[in-house]
């Protein structure tokens, strides 16, 4: 599972939900490169539609450059996701404002708490 490839997955729009849920499921299978292969039969199975269905989302995905695909003979097709290399946002260190926010928290005794 790679969590740049899901992260990446969430700001993706889609044509119709099941297109964006095959690509959320394409995002949870890949691997280090953001690649995958499951077959259509397996996805159509996860996703609860059909493979015809299957198949128009990822012909979608592959011609709006959300995935390429490298077809294989006698096996499933290996996708690789377009994932972005800046999708996971750094956490920015706590500000000054934080830490005085975090210092007033004070313990109070329980006659204090109710009033």
């Amino acid at each position: 599972m790679s969590i740049e490839a899901l992260g990446w997955c969430k700001k993706q729009d889609c044509n119709t939900p099941s297109t964006k849920l095959v690509l959320f499921i394409l995002s949870n299978y890949a691997d280090e490169q953001h690649s995958c292969f499951p077959s259509e039969k397996h996805l159509a199975k996860i996703c609860g539609i059909s493979d015809r269905q299957v198949r128009r989302c990822l012909t979608w995905l592959e011609k709006n450059n959300k995935l390429r695909i490298q077809h294989r003979k006698g096996t499933s097709n290996r996708y690789f996701l377009s994932v972005d290399t800046n999708v996971l946002t750094l956490r920015t260190p706590a500000t000054t404002y934080t830490k005085d926010i975090q210092k007033k928290k004070t313990k109070r005794s329980k006659n204090e708490l109710a009033g």
